[in-house]
């Protein structure tokens, strides 16, 4: 029952997002800028308000980045490793490998980390805010790597790397996350008034993630899709996950903070990998199919990975 009134939640919303795009309840554009709203606003407020507050433990938090780098990090040998046997394309075979690793941290390992861990460990939400910084920047620079090896972009890897590097400084998720680090170490304290109002659009944030990932979920390019899409998303949701559990033994953590690396390592792929294959010449195509499956697929391997682990 526990799994259930976790994990349900989530794909309940998802599907509620997919039914209002899918009867046009709520037009394509709605749900557009429903995206624009949530990655600048709604995000980045329940990220400063839980951050600003929070009791830092920098040694825990490093621990539960050394565990999801290595997961990442083995995820993405594992597909380049396939991607040889499979004898890919260069474009399929950076849609490929940014596939089998980029997690959807900010729009599903969160709110499953959220859903999950926050009502057996008070800090869970924290600890799942705080990693989500260098967990966004640690998967931006693989991607960047990856596809700028493998990609048929028009631009020059100089051009691409400061593009890249800006990129990451407007990015209002870590923008965000900095901000709150940075006002918890100077321990200044947000006005009432302003936290309060930082509160109510961080806690919209969840269920407006989760109906804008369902409304995007285009299940119709599953059609036709080939094995390497079915391989990659097995790679993000099965063997990330598996050796995050491996390697977690290793380290002295708490349930919770196991989970929450275990958690962002077995998410699906995140959407971003679709806008950045083709922007940067991969086959986006072939990253669209691997988003929808592993995100379907995930619906069976998030809650086999909550039995497992709590």
């Amino acid at each position: 029952m526990f799994i259930l009134n976790s994990i349900a939640p989530i794909f309940l919303l998802i599907l509620l997002g997919k039914a209002l795009q899918k009867t046009a309840f709520l037009p394509d554009a709605f749900f557009k800028s429903l995206n624009r709203f949530v990655f600048w606003f709604s995000l980045p407020a329940l990220l400063i308000s839980s951050i600003s507050r929070a009791a830092l433990d920098f040694s825990t938090i490093s621990r539960i980045v050394i565990i999801f780098s290595i997961g990442t990090l083995a995820s993405l040998a594992i597909g380049w490793g396939i991607s040889k046997i499979l004898k890919l394309p260069a474009p399929g075979t950076g849609a490929f490998i940014q596939g089998a690793f980029r997690s959807n941290g900010a729009f599903v390992g969160l709110p499953v980390i959220i859903y999950t861990l926050s009502g057996l460990d008070a800090n869970a939400e924290m600890l799942g805010t705080v990693v989500l910084a260098p967990v966004v920047v640690i998967l931006n620079i693989l991607s960047v790597t990856v596809l700028l090896h493998y990609g048929k972009g028009k631009h020059s890897a100089g051009d691409s790397i400061t593009s890249f590097l800006l990129q990451m400084v407007k990015n209002p998720l870590i923008m965000s996350c900095v901000l709150g680090i940075a006002l918890n170490l100077v321990q200044v304290e947000i006005p009432l008034f302003l936290n309060r109002s930082l509160e109510a659009l961080g806690r919209a944030a969840l269920p407006l993630i989760l109906m804008s990932i369902g409304a995007s979920l285009k299940v119709e390019r599953l059609e036709g899709a080939a094995s390497p899409s079915l391989i990659a998303a097995l790679i993000k949701v099965v063997v990330a996950p598996a050796i995050g559990f491996l390697i977690a033994g290793f380290f002295d953590l708490s349930m919770t903070e196991k989970m929450i690396a275990i958690f962002y390592l077995g998410c699906p792929t995140a959407g971003m990998s679709y806008i950045m294959a083709d922007v940067m010449g991969a086959d986006s195509t072939l990253a669209a199919r691997i988003i929808a499956l592993s995100t379907l697929l995930s619906a069976i391997t998030l809650p086999i990975i909550i039995a497992i682990g709590l």
